[in-house]
């Protein structure tokens, strides 16, 4: 297809959009990072996903997926983008398949994966013995024989509050569109579900395809003029440390932690389309006053904001209550509670702090919980009394769940106070006692110390002792930061790479 073409197909659906931002946009002809930000490859089984120069739209390159039928997996391009639960996604792509007859799958879809619900797919297309099809209202509806080895050029306009897209599809060479369809249900016909990422993949669930394609220039662009936060290492727009700092920061000015999505409050799609039409939701997600009603989740999002304000203040009994109101309400939002520790550690409550504390361990590793536990350790006196309040109690603590909150307490509020070299020494003395934690931790002070080769080697200690294959996901990309920050590109790839995979030709 001529470049001059492209170009036109490209601006076409954005005539009406003013100047979209751009979150997605890949042609594959330069050297791409794959990470949390970014994208994945998946590519166990015999199948692949590579760059090729066989068949290309513009350029010299696209991605070239091969499966396999039977061999127990399936290979597949996932992309990750900024949440758009609101506005208008353009979405942009061509395909060209070698194999008409076999099924393949290309999807937009949201926080609840793939999935055919609300926040689930939002757009599906895929080939069915030799048909293109879109899935819209939950029924697959057959659009045109597919022919092989021709580039079909895809353009979809996403509503997202109204849960309805229009749909252009041209075929290599051709100025009239094969098809044109408008206010199209999405794929489960609910309003408001949100979008995150992508996929083109083969045939993922029953593993009967034997599809080969090819995928080129893929775009999305959003209509609200949001560009993401820029990158500051390949993959990733931001490095693990970081998080923490942000999180000492804000708890030093405002008490409160926030939430990084609105399903952590446990917010719907359309409580977030609702909430987003005249600015609250920003506002909520800031952690300012909101007055929210309706149902049990807003009230209790209402009943957060209003918590933040009362810590705010210094009211440790206001803010309690309206924690726990929150947290009775909507049980899965880990927010709620996470929020009621700070107001017991802020009213001296240490014993109640602690048990929550203990009740979270399930998302003990997210950086907010490490702030969380410094703040109830610094409640117990001022800076350098905290200090001296926990030495003791940590030292003799030797096993069982208070023992552990005790430790925990102790290094981070070293962590907090700067104070990496004895946060480090403190890891180093109780690390026998879980190996993996505590190597882990020791490798965070020393990253903090910019000790880079000595963070690298307890990183590899945790990784050696770990099991679980979640957190070992954090400990290769914190081995990644740490040779991004050492000047070793081979080895942050090739950490990066480990789990998130690699597109080369």
């Amino acid at each position: 297809m001529p470049n001059t073409m492209l170009a036109l197909l490209l601006a076409l659906p954005l005539a009406a959009a003013g100047d979209p931002a751009v979150l997605v946009s890949y042609s594959f002809e330069d050297d791409l990072a794959t990470g949390p930000d970014t994208f994945a490859i998946y590519r166990n089984g015999r199948g692949h996903v590579r760059l090729s120069q066989a068949f290309h739209v513009s350029g010299w390159r696209s991605v070239e997926l091969r499966d396999v039928k039977g061999d127990g997996a399936f290979p597949e391009l996932q992309g990750y983008f900024p949440a758009q639960d609101r506005g208008r996604l353009y979405c942009h792509f061509a395909f060209l398949t070698t194999t008409p007859g076999e099924e393949l799958n290309v999807a937009l879809a949201g926080p609840r994966w793939f999935e055919v619900e609300k926040d689930g797919i939002a757009f599906w297309l895929g080939t069915r013995a030799g048909r293109l099809v879109h899935v819209s209202g939950g029924v697959e509806r057959p659009l045109f024989t597919v022919d092989a080895f021709v580039w079909y050029v895809v353009d979809a306009v996403y509503d997202v509050p109204a849960g309805r897209y229009d749909l252009t599809i041209r075929r290599e060479g051709e100025d009239a569109p094969l098809v044109t369809l408008r206010d199209q249900p999405n794929a489960p016909a609910r309003p408001g579900s949100a979008v995150d990422k992508f996929s083109f993949v083969g045939s993922p669930l029953a593993d009967t395809s034997s599809v080969h394609f090819f995928v080129d220039d893929v775009v999305l662009r959003s209509d609200r003029p949001v560009p993401p936060r820029p990158f500051v290492a390949p993959g990733r727009r931001t490095l693990f440390v970081d998080r923490f700092l942000a999180h000492r920061q804000r708890l030093l000015e405002r008490r409160c932690l926030l939430p990084e999505t609105p399903e952590e409050l446990g917010l719907s799609a359309g409580d977030v389309s609702l909430l987003a039409r005249d600015g609250r939701l920003d506002r909520l997600l800031g952690g300012e006053p909101t007055e929210l009603a309706g149902s049990p989740v807003l009230g209790a999002a209402s009943d957060w904001t209003g918590g933040c304000r009362a810590l705010q203040e210094g009211d440790a009994a206001g803010a309690q209550a309206l924690f726990d109101r929150a947290a009775a309400a909507v049980p899965d939002a880990w927010i709620y509670r996470l929020s009621s520790v700070l107001a017991l550690s802020l009213g001296k409550r240490f014993a109640e702090a602690d048990l929550r504390l203990a009740s979270l361990a399930d998302v003990a590793g997210d950086p907010r919980y490490a702030a969380a536990s410094a703040f109830v350790g610094l409640a117990r006196g001022d800076l350098d009394a905290a200090e001296s309040a926990l030495r003791d109690p940590a030292s003799r603590a030797t096993g069982g769940t208070a023992g552990a909150l005790v430790r925990e307490q102790y290094f981070y509020v070293l962590l907090w106070q700067a104070q990496y070299e004895a946060a480090r020494d403190y890891a180093l003395r109780v690390k026998a006692l879980a190996p993996t934690a505590w190597a882990e931790r020791a490798g965070d002070a020393s990253f903090h110390l910019r000790d880079l080769a000595a963070a690298r080697d307890l990183y590899a200690q945790a990784i050696a002792a770990e099991q679980d294959h979640g957190a070992l996901r954090v400990l290769y990309l914190k081995l990644a930061d740490v040779a991004y920050l050492s000047g070793d590109a081979a080895t942050e790839r090739r950490f990066r790479e480990h789990y998130y995979g690699a597109l080369v030709e």
